[in-house]
């Protein structure tokens, strides 16, 4: 694509291997909201000027014949994931364990590493802290709630707008929920957590975020991943002296790519085991527009295009 509203299906110049990059057999690219960003130029993350093929993240084969899942730093581009070949580093990839189909793997990615990672990693989680998970309805937040779990919370609340995902946290692990609807949210929040909340996962901003701020435990952390709610968030200053708050950003592919790596195989191990929510629609890479489409239309399932 050309930096376009829409991405079209054709034929692009063939990626060449040069020093410190190898041209990889892709198998399976997940789009997400970041790739639909960086399509628009609206990302930190740019793709260099003129066509380009889209997708930053993905599931292939190496030269060597093994299976890996390469991340979002390892495109060069302007070769990206949604391509039949593409060029990578593969300083930024790492095994995909067996047990997993390709569709799984890659859809795993951005949405379960920015879920497990941010609580494992930047938040810090210990055991028996109280977790607010906001924007819980999504794809992401729904993994946040079967990694919290795993990872040892003490008491999980899943806050979102979609009543029926919000249900599906319950059945997930979540112990409260709280629909993110005009009112009292503070109070919300301290109802459903019981008191204050460790950490708070944001992948929502706005209004439900400076919420959020208000009912910090001493030493309480956020973390702040996306803006579903709006790009702004106001801090009031009394809230985080109060709490001696950290209010932290957090991309996962900051991380050390061992963590990473790790964080990918546990991801794996629970979806082998049928324990975490992901929906998954798999299309041919030649219906990219209609994938593209699908979220416009309300199609909530993660669409993974196959070469």
């Amino acid at each position: 694509m050309d930096g376009g509203e829409r991405p079209a299906y054709g034929d692009f110049v063939e990626p060449q291997a040069a020093e410190g990059a190898r041209v990889v057999e892709v198998r399976a690219a997940a789009l997400s909201g970041l790739d639909r960003n960086i399509a628009r130029r609206l990302h930190y993350l740019k793709m260099p000027d003129g066509p380009f093929v889209l997708g930053r993240e993905g599931v292939a084969r190496d030269p060597d014949g093994r299976r890996i899942y390469f991340n979002i730093n390892a495109p060069v581009g302007p070769f990206g994931s949604m391509a039949e070949r593409t060029l990578i580093d593969p300083k930024f990839s790492f095994p995909v364990p067996d047990g997993v189909g390709d569709d799984v793997a890659a859809a795993l990615g951005n949405a379960g590493l920015a879920a497990w990672l941010a609580l494992s990693w930047r938040a810090r989680l210990r055991r028996g802290e109280t977790v607010l998970i906001l924007g819980a309805t999504g794809v992401s937040g729904l993994i946040a709630v079967t990694a919290a779990k795993e990872l040892g919370a003490g008491r999980i609340v899943a806050a979102g707008r979609n009543r029926d995902a919000l249900a599906r946290a319950k059945r997930l692990g979540a112990d409260a929920t709280v629909e993110l609807s005009p009112g009292d949210l503070v109070a919300a929040y301290r109802d459903a957590a019981g008191g204050a909340v460790d950490v708070v996962i944001d992948f929502v901003c706005g209004a439900p975020g400076e919420a959020a701020l208000e009912v910090l435990a001493l030493n309480g952390r956020l973390v702040h991943l996306g803006a579903g709610a709006g790009q702004i968030m106001n801090v009031r200053g009394g809230a985080i002296r109060r709490a001696n708050a950290d209010i932290l950003g957090f991309a996962y592919y900051h991380a050390p790519i061992d963590l990473q790596a790790q964080a990918y195989g546990e991801l794996c191990r629970l979806a082998a085991a049928g324990e975490l929510a992901l929906d998954i629609e798999t299309r041919p890479l030649s219906e990219i527009g209609a994938a593209w489409d699908a979220r416009a239309a309300g199609n909530r399932r993660r669409q993974v295009l196959i070469p």
